[in-house]
């Protein structure tokens, strides 16, 4: 018969019931478990005894299967007769012990060996100096301090003083022996509470910071750098949050009333909050979370993204400056009609730039630049819509000049008062796009004819003259169609002249210019020949467009020299 397995204060407690294996769940006080003492798969002694059902025990010989079980192998005796007991679920103790029958096969093994005797005598010696079962103990409701618990440490037992644990002693306190280490906690289950409170107490949210709680909800909170903080994380060292708002008293942080290192009282507020000052209960100035500044509202207003004094006042408001002596100098008003801004008598009004007088608007009226031919009107990049003026004036010998952007430049002269390009020859009058109706002048147009500024080619060619011919017989009366379209076919004008794509036609035909051909840009070596392309606007307010044109005193020419040439050869014929 093989030895059953031996273990010295192996005991445990067990809730389940039944006929079957039974999970022991936790050790004894004073006792080993049976996981990490007893090897799985090894027979052992083993005794059951119920505690919730006192009157039920067992014992026999089981082991230990891969799930920690006991599995009751074969029963010796038990208080069903010796047959494997039904156990009711409820609190009983598993132990490893020495069953009464090993005993006696024991002695009959000393019979056979009476050299064996002394052993068995020495293992009973052994067995009665163990620790006796603990649920037999005397129950207490209180410790004393020269208490002692014995705990299991490696393979020895020691004995603990209760005194460096806590216990409840005999005047109902509970005493620790050391420092109290306890969970976390939170807000609703703090670490420290109350037995009949327990949503009430301390807990620890974070590394280095404790708070109190009330009713599962945070009240205090102190940090780790010592700040305070009621109903809210303290950034300073007091901080109070209520329902109507925030008060703190720091160094540095937001919504606090604090001394500054340079020893400058400081009123501070959390974000998007304002500071509110009150006369007699009567808000009389506010300073809004964007820095604007009230007077006689609280809700003073943010125009164009700066920060700004906002007054309000039944009739109006008013700033006024004064100077020495109380004198007043200036003054900026408002009224239901407008804003004035103003100075007292005698004395002009001057705006400055970068710390520089830049214009000053005289006692008379007069706005000046405050330094002579110093100052533009406007700048490349802001430019005045319109000017409306009177008249425009310049001084004695300085001519008066037009310019638009980059381009050319057109003068009025001071001595003469002519209209005239700063470039000779280089800037048109008007566009294809964008013509003058009419243009009245005393007499007609000078056109530049120096032979000194031309190559001169000669007289017509034969196909030109037969051109010329056919222009002549393109001649006639006609309508401008805007002008049906404003005034009717009765009202317009007759104008008389020739078609332009009429008589680009006819010097095609005649050889002397390429025919015109859609979507190709007609291109002429004649002068009385025109032809114009502009691009739209980018927004598409004037589209894009051309237009063919002559020049009349050319194309007048051209045919007269044609008619002439015409004249001589029937005169000579």
């Amino acid at each position: 018969m093989p030895t059953p397995f031996f273990a010295d204060l192996v005991r445990e407690l067990c809730h389940e019931g039944g006929t079957g294996p039974l999970t022991p769940s936790g050790a004894v006080p004073g006792h080993r478990r049976f996981a990490g003492t007893v090897p799985v798969d090894r027979d052992f002694h083993y005794t059951i005894a119920g505690v919730a059902q006192p009157d039920q025990w067992e014992v026999g010989t089981g082991h230990l299967d891969s799930a920690g079980r006991l599995v009751r192998a074969a029963v010796a005796a038990s208080s069903d007769g010796g047959a494997r007991v039904d156990f009711a679920p409820g609190l009983k103790t598993i132990a490893l012990t020495v069953a009464a029958d090993w005993f006696e096969a024991q002695a009959m093994v000393a019979t056979e060996a009476a050299s064996a005797g002394e052993a068995v005598t020495a293992l009973g010696d052994a067995l009665d100096g163990k620790q006796p079962l603990s649920t037999t103990h005397e129950a207490v409701p209180v410790g004393e301090a020269g208490d002692m618990i014995t705990v299991r440490r490696g393979a020895d037992w020691v004995n603990i003083p209760i005194a460096t644990l806590a216990y409840r002693d005999a005047g109902g306190r509970v005493l620790a022996g050391a420092a109290l280490a306890g969970v976390d906690g939170s807000a609703a289950e703090p670490s420290v509470s109350f037995a009949s409170d327990p949503d009430t107490g301390l807990y620890r949210p974070a590394a280095n910071i404790v708070a109190l709680a009330t009713g599962g909800t945070e009240r205090i909170r102190v940090t780790a750098g010592g700040n305070v903080g009621i109903g809210v994380d303290p950034v300073n060292k007091l901080d109070v949050q209520t329902s109507a708002g925030r008060f703190g008293v720091a160094s540095a942080g937001s919504a606090s009333v604090r001394i500054s290192s340079s020893g400058t009282m400081q009123y501070d507020t959390g974000a998007a909050s304002s500071h509110q000052f009150l006369n007699n209960g009567v808000d009389s100035v506010a300073i809004s979370s964007a820095g604007n500044v009230g007077i006689g509202t609280t809700t003073p207003e943010n125009f164009g993204g700066y920060r700004n004094l906002h007054m309000t006042g039944p009739t109006g408001s008013q700033i006024t400056l004064y100077g020495a002596s109380d004198t007043v100098r200036g003054f900026l008003y408002t009224t239901a009609s407008g804003m004035t801004v103003g100075t007292s008598t005698a004395h002009g009004l001057a705006l400055r730039c970068n710390n520089v007088e830049r214009v000053v608007l005289e006692t008379g009226g007069a706005l000046r630049p405050a330094g002579n031919n110093t100052q533009s009107f406007g700048s490349a990049t802001n430019r005045w819509s319109e000017l409306w003026a009177s008249k425009m004036v310049t001084p004695s010998g300085v001519a008066l000049s037009l310019q638009a952007g980059a381009g050319g430049q057109w003068n009025v002269s001071a001595s003469t008062g002519s209209f005239f390009p700063s470039t000779d020859n280089a800037l048109p009058l008007g566009g294809a796009a964008n013509r003058a109706s009419t243009l009245y002048a005393a007499t007609g147009s000078i056109n530049t004819s120096d032979e000194r500024e031309k190559t001169w080619r000669g007289a017509l060619t034969a196909p030109e003259m037969a051109a010329a011919r056919r222009i002549a017989l393109e001649l006639g009366f006609y309508q401008w169609n805007d002008a049906i379209a404003e005034k009717g076919a009765a009202g317009a004008r007759l104008h008389f002249g020739v078609r332009a794509q009429a008589v680009w036609a006819i010097m095609a035909d005649e050889g002397l210019i390429d025919p015109l051909v859609p979507e190709a840009t007609p291109d002429s070596p004649y002068a009385f020949l025109c032809y114009d392309r502009w691009d739209g606007d980018a927004d598409g307010a004037a589209p894009a467009g051309d237009r063919f044109g002559i020049r009349p005193d050319q194309l007048s020419l051209f045919l007269i020299a044609a008619q002439e040439a015409r004249i001589a050869a029937m005169e000579t014929a």
